[in-house]
């Protein structure tokens, strides 16, 4: 069995505070888009919005479990909020996918920095990184006019 090697703890946490604050944004973010949608696919959209917001939140709170596991105190604080004006659900769901991609680089950079170090958190941002992907998969085909074609 491979031993863990020792890793940058204050590093780790760093990519974690960075991690926390992204996810704390998106719930600000995520609710603000559910209030916006307007037409025909309003109640659909408006709820999937909330459940991603409560989402975030369990995303927010693991990342903030883990820099208390390791010894530290996350700081309070939230990622950048720029004001943004949209007029339509595709315009919404563009930045929506913005910012799920760089939530994956976000976890994709913690992945890197504990890759055999730490098990806990390779695992974590591993299934992240997944899920924050499968995220910009769904909103890319929520973007799309028709299906694929076939293969």
């Amino acid at each position: 069995m491979a031993r863990e090697r020792p890793f940058d703890v204050d590093a780790a946490v760093d990519q974690l505070g960075r991690i926390l604050e992204m996810e704390l944004a998106t719930i600000v973010y995520y609710t603000h888009y559910a209030f916006m949608i307007y037409g025909h696919a309003r109640i659909p959209i408006r709820s999937w919005f909330h459940e991603q917001a409560t989402e975030s939140l369990t995303h927010a709170q693991e990342a903030g479990d883990l820099i208390v596991h390791l010894g530290r105190r996350p700081k309070m604080g939230i990622a950048t909020l720029p004001t943004t004006h949209h007029n339509t659900i595709d315009e919404i769901l563009t930045e929506a996918v913005e910012r799920e991609e760089h939530g994956v680089e976000l976890y994709r950079d913690l992945l890197e920095m504990i890759k055999d170090k730490s098990t806990v958190l390779e695992e974590y941002a591993t299934r992240m990184v997944a899920v924050e992907a499968m995220h910009v998969s769904e909103m890319r085909l929520m973007l799309m006019r028709s299906a694929p074609e076939a293969s």
